[in-house]
């Protein structure tokens, strides 16, 4: 099966480094504590960033025994990024093949910056070979729908893994016009698209008002970028009449993280390349396994930028238990629905981020995409809604209010009396187009 191909790849690495096969769980995780060991002592000698963050914290890397030991060292910030980039190199600016300059989707603020050595662009590409294996074969043609294709972008190291895959890649970035991506579909034959989880549904509700898609061969819609609706994903689903996987990815991790698997019910990451804590945003200390809380990663090889405890500010959970995937020696996190910065709250109410409303709206098949913002109106909190319509049928609004009444968090906020009803203003198709990249936020003022 496709769905445990990423095992099966991460088994091989694992296999090769420890000299052992058949893989189990146990063997994953000598094999990350041994990783670890060498990343902290290479950090300590090479990074001055990790230097300096070890000496104050008074634990070196010697004394780091175990995964759990870890969580004796201090967090890497995202700021830290932004702030003192150059402190984490551990090679010379000259083997520095590619830089990335960003700001994380779903944030505000300064640039980040991040590097790669050629051997680290190479792992990535190895990476989405292995992810794009999930859902593809030799005998499939990949439309790769992202943005930038310049070297070594997140759109050319993807053509490159699909064709180290020994699949087609045809890359049509992220602007080209709704009818021209359907053009190069057919044209080229293109069976699996890989886009922007808000562009794709655009493109395709858009395309669905004039063509019969099932008919166009797509087999796999793979979407990135941001969390996918249930009721988002049950649309593009009758649409082209194909499977939906989704894709789950930071920058700072070197783009590739994690795949869905079979079993559609969370994802699947790189656990060759990537140590996974779970931790309570607030306090930084670790939650149970199936609590929520922040992801941190830390690199277990990487050349030029390792990153130790790198806080995601993206909130899941670990999922224990067999995943009905088959993937018997794999950790599942559960899909990644809000961030740290996407996360509200009305004085004297419950926690609002964007995602809670997200299969209530989409179940309404004119609503192409949405943005929200917090205000406070005569002291006191309410939503207020902007949503793009294909149409403006006589009873939208309507509909809209009822779906957003029936949202539990809405309806125990006004059963507080902690929030006014939420408003709701129409705009015309292609209104928030510019905005139909990234996690949502919500815009606060009036406070």
């Amino acid at each position: 099966m496709q769905s445990l191909y990423l095992e099966q790849w991460i088994h091989q690495i694992v296999s090769r480094i420890l000299g052992i096969r058949p893989i189990a769980r146990g063997d994953l995780e000598a094999y990350q504590l041994l990783r670890l060991g060498q990343t902290l002592r290479y950090a300590y000698e090479k990074s001055s960033f990790y230097r300096k963050l070890f000496d104050k914290s008074g634990v070196l890397p010697a004394e780091i025994k175990t995964i759990e030991d870890l969580s004796r060292l201090p967090f890497t910030e995202p700021r830290h990024l932004a702030e003192t980039p150059y402190k984490f190199l551990c090679v010379s600016q000259a083997e520095v093949a590619r830089p990335c300059s960003f700001v994380t989707s779903g944030t505000t603020g300064p640039q980040k910056k991040v590097f790669w050595s050629r051997g680290d662009l190479e792992r990535i590409i190895e990476f989405m070979r292995a992810g794009i294996a999930t859902v593809a074969s030799t005998e499939d043609v990949v439309q790769i729908m992202l943005a930038d294709g310049r070297p070594y972008s997140q759109a050319d190291l993807l053509h490159r893994g699909v064709k180290k895959l020994g699949a087609a890649p045809v890359l049509t970035g992220m602007d080209v016009a709704a009818e021209e991506q359907l053009r190069a579909i057919k044209d080229s034959g293109s069976t699996v698209l890989f886009g922007y989880t808000g562009r794709l549904f655009r493109m395709s509700k858009e395309l669905q008002r004039k063509h019969d898609l099932r008919a166009a061969g797509v087999k796999v819609l793979f979407a990135a970028g941001e969390y996918l609706p249930d009721a988002m994903r049950k649309q593009l689903q009758q649409i082209w009449n194909c499977r939906v996987h989704t894709h789950y990815g930071l920058t700072e991790m070197g783009l590739g993280v994690a795949v869905e698997c079979e079993a559609h019910a969370g994802y699947h990451f790189n656990e060759a390349g990537l140590l996974l804590e779970v931790v309570d945003p607030s306090t930084g200390k670790a939650v149970r396994p199936g609590e929520e809380g922040e992801l941190v990663f830390t690199t277990l090889f990487r050349e030029a930028m390792p990153l130790i405890r790198y806080r995601t500010h993206d909130v899941s959970r670990l999922m224990p238990g067999p995943c009905s995937c088959g993937a018997a020696s794999l950790l599942k996190i559960d899909f990644v629905r809000k961030r740290l910065e996407s996360i509200v709250t009305p004085e004297g109410g419950d926690p609002i981020y964007p995602s809670l409303f997200d299969d209530a709206l989409f179940e309404i098949p004119e609503i192409v995409d949405y943005r929200i913002a917090l205000t406070r109106p005569e002291g006191k909190d309410r939503l207020e809604f902007e949503i793009e319509v294909f149409s403006q049928e006589p009873d939208i609004l309507k509909k809209i209010h009822g779906k957003l009444l029936s949202v539990p968090v809405i309806a125990r906020n006004d059963a507080m009396g902690a929030m006014l009803d939420p408003t709701v203003g129409l705009v015309d198709y292609g209104a928030l187009r510019a905005s139909a990249i990234g996690k949502k936020l919500i815009a606060v003022s009036g406070y």
